[in-house]
């Protein structure tokens, strides 16, 4: 089985989302097959640091505002070419 990088919150000023989307996918399946297995605590322990960096990665309030824009206009409006840890610009 492939290894992977576990994802650190610093990966989040230097990564677009568009950098982060595979490795998000493999860490979560990891973690999806782990969760199976039953979790120790420094394991629940990352996994919980996991959900905080997707749901930062994600956010789902900038997805959604892109998604909606683009449908509108289709205009792109660089979200997946922000680094999502870096402060946003001008929106």
């Amino acid at each position: 089985m492939p290894t992977f990088k576990r994802l650190k919150r610093s990966d989040l000023n230097v990564l677009t989302r568009a950098e982060l989307q595979d490795r998000i996918e493999a860490e979560n399946a990891y973690w999806d097959r782990k969760c199976r297995r039953g979790l120790s605590e420094a394991d629940a322990a990352a996994h919980r640091e996991f959900g905080v960096i997707l749901h930062a990665a994600i956010d789902p309030g900038a997805s959604l505002a892109h998604a909606q824009r683009y449908l509108e206009t289709g205009v792109d409006n660089g979200y997946w070419d922000e680094k999502p840890g870096a402060p946003r610009s001008g929106s």
